[in-house]
């Protein structure tokens, strides 16, 4: 066995031991900010119970329309004894915001409960703002950790008529009107989902209407923050990036069945599948082939199947191959596959395999995602009178 030097079994000995204090002096400081938020945290329980109970919460002009000891904020009661454990986690948000300044957090609350009563916040899902704002935007799916994912998608907006909408009234309610609707998902319980995604699409907007976009954004972006902290969990902004590389960074913290299809996903609104079902994947190498089956033993059957591949330059085949070697294959469907859903069925006559071909005309590694279904054909029944 080689001697160790005097020299570095000290050192090594410092080393350990610096290490210990400064894990111990790291944990100190986190137990004491625990305890400055819990305290916070009682604090602002208590001072909200009082407020709501006296009418100071909100201003004079507010008391006569509020009865606050029912008021509630994203559908949570705010009155602390009634003991919920989703008022907590409301509260914890406002503190956050205020850095956990209790008195600032609960001027912040009172602001939020007044300002919706101002902007009539309940009354948005009364409204109609027409498809070219209602198409824009939805909510659909979630991040792979339950956090609702909402779109807003501008690449339609390519007319003026359109975009002087942008900073009107309308628009700012409408957004309103999407981010309530991303509040609705939320449950707000302890091991639940208290926080959303936005993904905002601005790519292929000429540069004079981006701006226009960014204008109509200011209050949007100023009421978000005075009125709803902690709500949103990340904003995503698509720009002037490869599909390709928008689909994987997305893939990164959504799974396929729940990314929209033209982020490279397998996510519709409408079609054969849902979000539970099961989503296989499978690697395609540079320059390589790879083959997927879909066994059809049964006859008078369909079967159904979304395929999608990241990136692009790679071509697929779909075809039919029956058992009976004297029948003859059918070709399905074959073109190029540029990151994009592609839904397909057929109807099974006699028993065989539904056979999908990929070719990878690139040095990159791609990943293909799929997901089929076979179900009983319902017969047509003759018409009778």
């Amino acid at each position: 066995m080689e001697e160790e030097s005097p020299s570095e079994s000290f050192h090594d000995t410092v080393d350990e031991e610096t290490f210990k204090k400064n894990e111990e002096q790291e944990g100190s400081i986190a137990t004491e900010l625990n305890k400055k938020k819990r305290k916070a945290l009682s604090d602002l329980r208590s001072r909200l119970e009082e407020s709501i109970l006296d009418f100071s919460l909100i201003g004079e002009q507010y008391k006569a329309c509020e009865n606050l000891k029912d008021v509630e904020l994203w559908g949570v009661p705010l009155l602390p004894s009634r003991g919920s454990d989703k008022t907590d986690i409301v509260l914890k948000k406002f503190l956050k915001a205020k850095d956990y300044n209790v008195q600032n957090a609960l001027e912040m609350l009172g602001n939020t409960i007044m300002w919706r009563e101002d902007f009539n916040v309940d009354k948005v899902f009364d409204e109609m703002f027409g498809s070219d704002l209602d198409d824009i935007g939805y909510i659909e799916g979630t991040d792979k950790v339950g956090h609702p994912l909402c779109y807003q998608m501008y690449e339609s907006i390519k007319e003026r008529d359109i975009l002087r909408r942008l900073r009107s009234n309308d628009f700012l309610r409408w957004r309103i009107k999407l981010m309530e609707g991303c509040v609705r998902k939320l449950d707000f319980k302890p091991d639940g989902a208290d926080s959303v995604i936005q993904i905002i699409d601005v790519k292929d907007i000429s540069r004079p209407f981006l701006n226009e976009i960014f204008q109509g954004s200011k209050k949007y972006f100023s009421i978000l923050q005075d009125n709803y902290p902690g709500i949103i969990y990340r904003f995503y902004k698509v720009m002037y990036v490869k599909p390709s590389a928008i689909t994987e960074t997305l893939l990164k913290f959504i799974d396929p069945e729940h990314l929209l299809a033209q982020y490279g996903g397998l996510g519709m609104k409408d079609g054969e599948f849902s979000l539970n079902d099961q989503v296989l994947e499978e690697k395609l190498k540079g320059y390589a082939t790879e083959h997927l089956t879909i066994v059809t033993p049964e006859v008078g059957m369909t079967v159904y199947w979304d395929v999608t591949v990241t990136g692009s330059d790679v071509s697929y085949k779909e075809e039919f191959v029956p058992d009976d070697e004297g029948s003859y294959n059918v070709l399905v469907q074959k073109g190029k596959q540029i990151g994009r859903l592609n839904s397909n069925s057929f109807h099974v006559a006699e028993p065989g395999k539904i056979l999908i071909t990929f070719v990878n005309y690139t040095s990159k590694n791609r990943r293909i995602f799929y997901r089929y279904k076979i179900k009983p054909t319902l017969p047509i029944l003759p018409f009778s009178r």
